[in-house]
């Protein structure tokens, strides 16, 4: 087996990692973004690179806003909803993709219509949804 080492991608790497996307969209069958690497929305990129220099792979983490609400109000909760598209604006600014909005699934019935007029879209039966909590001992 080859021994791939990861390292912080860079420029250079870009039409190799370009090369990359688009032959695992035609193994999937997919059409996925490929963003800015280099960009502000992105915490790391790495490519898996062979001893000879051969890129193999690229594995990236995306800064991805997550809409949260303290609090109770209704009123307030509705002027926020009101000022999404500014808030959107600026997150695009700040080179942000996605605005993610995760709802316990009791509180969905309640919460998805306000959502949806804010410009949201559920995507509870496109994407199965995995996370690791980085809060506990490593």
């Amino acid at each position: 087996m080859r021994r791939i080492t990861l390292r912080q991608a860079t420029r250079e790497d870009w039409p190799a990692i370009q090369r990359l996307h688009l032959e695992h969209q035609a193994a999937q069958g997919t059409n996925y973004e490929l963003p800015d690497l280099f960009g502000r929305s992105i915490a790391i990129a790495l490519v898996g690179v062979e001893a000879s220099g051969t890129v193999r792979n690229c594995i990236y983490v995306e800064t991805i806003a997550e809409l949260r609400f303290v609090g109770c109000d209704p009123k307030a909760t509705a002027f926020c909803r009101r000022e999404i598209d500014g808030l959107s604006y600026v997150l695009k600014l700040h080179g942000f993709r996605w605005l993610e909005c995760f709802v316990p699934r009791q509180l969905k019935p309640m919460i998805q219509k306000p959502l949806r007029r804010a410009g949201f879209v559920c995507v509870d039966r496109e994407l199965a949804h995995f996370a690791k909590d980085l809060r506990g001992k490593a």
